[in-house]
């Protein structure tokens, strides 16, 4: 029998800040798939199962109507996922069947951009692909061109396809210099990529807490494997860690598409039932950021409970204690008045005429100004999640196309970050864009 897996997987995609749209894909185990071309998507999916494969791409789309072409890696992607699903083969096969697909398409992409005259230096020829299979208890990465992916376990964090970007790594511990490693990748462009331009990493043995990241090359130029490796090997929840990579890359003014996707094995059951758990520790984060806050848990003293309904009725009794006090107090200062009144009636009537004028400035038009409160419950709506909806597109409903009324709506609905955690059926209060842009 098969490893059954437990996997929970996230993606973030956005636009480059000097791109026109969004370029790059993503698969997730044929549940989402995006080739539309979508400036901001995410998604995330949790699933029980023998067998996964998810992947991102960048460039990897190509159609022109004119010349009835049309080539999509993620149309063969599915194809191939269509058929180790339903032709059961060894690991091996489904890797060769994998490379085969991504380097057909590659071929037929490169093809038509030459047909096209594109120059080698324009982005469409910065095609990458990364894709993550998981069977057979094992995990196999590929990757294409400009494609990444990394693999954490605990304090282990390393390139799985790693003679790639090798060269880089080394250039950035200073070892050799940018250069030297230009020079490094040329030569190993020129020679074994010609053969075959795709990677696949050698088979691991997945363990429960495992996680894999996908990422186009727009992530890895702007943030770096530095702090790739702080922020995977910080944090487990998969939805985190892809939303904070992407918030990060933009706040650097990251040029290219950004695409992220997070891959957390939750749970592995062998055939005979047993938990594959991960002998590795943590590793302590060297990532600055702000920790979250500690939660407490009190245990409530039993015998204070005998005595809560004795300190709440004695509470109110004390109330109506002092409000008899402040009572008697008010009459007995009235009563005074009025015998200084008896005494001395002449000046009161005159101390009672002078108030008679003011009747003139006592019509109340205020009540004209009440309208002012009844404007907000007019223009605030509720909206009520339905399938497909997330905070964007429900912003993007109500706003228009400020996207920096997301995260605004997220809070003030108090939805915790990264602000598209909504359910089904949950109520969103959609107050007036005025009202919105007051929050910080």
């Amino acid at each position: 029998m098969s490893d059954l897996f437990k996997v929970n997987a996230c993606v973030y995609s956005r636009k480059g800040y000097e791109r026109e749209y969004n370029r790059d894909d993503f698969y997730m185990n044929g549940k989402f798939l995006s080739e539309q071309h979508l400036d901001n998507m995410q998604a995330s999916m949790e699933n029980r199962g023998s067998e996964y494969f998810f992947a991102t791409a960048d460039h990897m789309e190509f159609s022109d109507d004119e010349q009835r072409a049309s080539f999509s890696v993620l149309r063969e992607i599915g194809k191939f996922h269509e058929k180790i699903t339903v032709h059961e083969g060894d690991l091996d096969f489904k890797t060769k069947e994998l490379t085969s697909r991504v380097l057909e398409t590659g071929k037929y992409l490169n093809s038509f951009l030459d047909m096209n005259n594109i120059p080698e230096t324009d982005t469409a020829r910065q095609m990458g692909f990364s894709g993550l299979l998981l069977s057979d208890g094992k995990a196999v990465g590929a990757t294409y061109g400009t494609g990444h992916i990394y693999f954490c376990r605990g304090s282990v964090f390393r390139h799985m396809t790693a003679d790639r970007a090798k060269p880089y790594r080394l250039a950035e511990l200073g070892i050799i210099s940018d250069e030297e490693a230009e020079g490094i990748q040329e030569k190993y462009n020129a020679g074994e990529e010609k053969t075959n331009p795709v990677t696949i990493s050698e088979p691991v043995e997945v363990l429960e807490g495992d996680k894999f990241l996908l990422i186009s090359d727009g992530i890895y130029n702007t943030l770096g494997e530095e702090y790739l490796e702080d922020i995977l090997s910080m944090r487990s929840d998969s939805t985190y860690i892809a939303y904070r990579i992407i918030s990060e890359a933009m706040k650097r003014d990251c040029i290219d598409d950004m695409t992220a996707m997070v891959v957390r094995i939750e749970r592995i059951t062998s055939g005979t039932g047993v938990v594959k758990k991960s002998a590795e520790r943590p590793k302590i984060s060297t990532l600055k950021s702000t920790p979250p806050p500690p939660t407490y848990k009190y245990r409530k003293n039993k015998n204070l409970k005998k005595y809560e309904n004795i300190i709440y009725y004695a509470a109110v009794l004390l109330t109506a204690v002092l409000l008899i006090i402040i009572a008697i107090l008010i009459i007995k200062n009235m009563l005074i008045k009025m015998n200084d009144t008896d005494i001395s009636p002449t000046p009161t009537i005159s101390a009672e005429l002078s108030p008679s004028p003011t009747p003139e400035a006592t019509p109340e038009p205020t009540p004209e100004a009440t309208p002012e409160p009844t404007q907000p419950p007019a223009e605030t709506k509720e909206h009520t999640v339905v399938s497909g909806d997330t905070l964007t597109s429900i912003a993007k409903k109500y706003y228009g196309d400020d996207n920096s009324l997301v995260e605004k709506l997220g809070k003030y609905n108090e939805i915790p970050e990264p602000y598209n955690n909504i359910i089904l059926g949950q109520k969103i209060i959609i107050p007036p864009k005025e009202e919105l842009l007051k929050i910080r």
